[in-house]
């Protein structure tokens, strides 16, 4: 605290032409932190991460319910959907033109949940079949029924769905298959080995009982 004689004080440096002037020496400046972008990235059409009921039993997607920023949207077919998606949704409209005829909702952002649902399930069954986990498919099948319950037609999906999981199976049966004969296949080696060292043994004891004797020997 400065005194109040010090403020008026001649020649103190504080008072200038009847007004206080205090001047602030700052002689070093530490940096106590920095600001860490990350940059950004885009997430579209991507694989259904998670299903989950509510306790109104209403269906809520992990995948959707990321906050992401404002993005250009364009209009296909009555949906807005990200310029990023513009050509898998035509070709959905291509491939079958009356699949949304019957759908229900009317509400801009609620169509576009939709097709990003859609859009994220024909990702998903994109996957490898062996990549996919049970419950993968289960939530699939369940996204398959949220859709349709809005009024979407899926039999086609709904026939890839179940080709993925029939495909999945196979290759799992088919492992389980390879594995059990590598493993046979490994004992057959080892049986392989002994019988060679075997042969190797009696081929010696012959060559060395298969010698005549001399005329030293018999006498």
């Amino acid at each position: 605290m400065i005194p109040l004689p010090n403020l008026h004080a001649k020649n103190a440096g504080y008072l200038v032409n009847g007004e206080v002037k205090i001047v602030v020496e700052i002689n070093d400046l530490e940096v106590i932190g920095k600001l860490d972008v990350s940059e950004e990235s885009e997430e579209t059409n991507q694989p259904l991460k998670k299903i989950k009921l509510d306790d109104n039993d209403a269906v809520s997607f992990d995948s959707l319910n990321e906050t992401s920023p404002v993005k250009e949207s364009i209009d296909v077919n009555g949906f807005q959907v990200l310029p990023s998606q513009v050509e898998s949704v035509k070709c959905i409209f291509e491939r079958h033109p009356d699949f949304a005829s019957k759908f229900r909702p009317k509400n801009r952002h609620l169509k576009s949940t939709y097709m990003t649902v859609l859009l994220g399930l024909i990702k998903t069954l994109c996957q490898l079949p062996e990549e996919l986990t049970d419950d993968d498919l289960d939530e699939a099948s369940v996204a398959v029924s949220y859709v349709e319950n809005g009024g979407l037609r899926l039999d086609w999906l709904e026939k890839k769905l179940a080709e993925v999981k029939a495909k999945k199976k196979k290759v799992e049966t088919g492992k389980a298959r390879l594995q059990r004969a590598e493993e046979e296949l490994q004992k057959l080696n080892q049986k392989c080995l002994e019988l060679k060292a075997f042969l190797e043994k009696e081929n010696a004891d012959v060559s060395e009982a298969n010698v005549p004797l001399s005329f030293e020997d018999v006498v």
